[in-house]
């Protein structure tokens, strides 16, 4: 408590106060000690210790996150360290996820294309994938994004291999709105099946290579 409360006096219209207003003046006083000595805490120590609540997280009786209830700790790393194809050419397929590295209010749903969000907000979504052709053949790659089964206009990336076992990596970041409980799925098509997305091995110099990756990061909770 950053005041003392106000404490009425007993008022007296004669000059001499008798025994019983002294006794309520008296106590009056007594409670003003009171609060001094048990309850009264300067401005400056108390805006100084709502400084320190704020950073720490402990607010009143509960202690939590302050941070993290505004949802700007929200963020997730997904990728896959499988072989991607396709049976079927002008077919759009999800990605699916089999790892994740970090997350936080963002996982893999159920089936494992589904990346769901359990705060709304607006979020940066950065996607790569590694493509690799299978035939010296030109094969053209297309991926896009659906939230909640629906694709997002305008979104289609297209990249084209031409050699037998050309790898190239196609990269893309957006930003996303979503509600909670909301779910993106990266989209994939080709017009050639001699083409994949391919996981390759650790060596013993690097470490392996996963065929997608998917980093999502807070930039505005809901």
């Amino acid at each position: 408590m950053s005041k003392i409360l106000n404490l009425k006096f007993p008022s007296s219209a004669s000059t001499e106060p008798n025994a019983q207003q002294f006794n309520q003046l008296l106590a009056a006083v007594q409670q003003i000690v009171l609060q001094l000595n048990s309850a009264y805490t300067p401005q400056a120590t108390e805006d100084n210790q709502t400084e320190l609540d704020w950073f720490t997280g402990h607010m009143g009786p509960v202690s939590r996150s302050t941070l993290e209830d505004r949802g700007t700790f929200a963020h997730g790393m997904f990728y896959d360290t499988t072989d991607q194809t396709q049976t079927a050419v002008n077919t759009a397929k999800a990605i699916t996820w089999n790892s994740t590295a970090y997350a936080k209010h963002i996982s893999v749903g159920s089936p494992t294309s589904r990346i769901v969000f359990s705060k709304a907000g607006r979020y940066k979504v950065e996607f790569t994938a590694q493509l690799n052709s299978k035939s010296a053949s030109a094969k053209t790659f297309y991926f896009w994004p659906r939230i909640n089964g629906v694709n997002v206009p305008g979104s289609t990336m297209e990249i084209t291999t031409h050699d037998n076992l050309e790898a190239k990596t196609v990269a893309r970041a957006g930003i996303f709105e979503v509600n909670n409980g909301d779910y993106l799925e990266a989209m994939w098509e080709v017009n050639d099946t001699n083409a994949n997305l391919e996981a390759f091995a650790a060596s013993a110099v690097h470490p392996a290579v996963p065929s997608v990756t998917l980093v999502i990061t807070s930039i505005e909770h809901g």
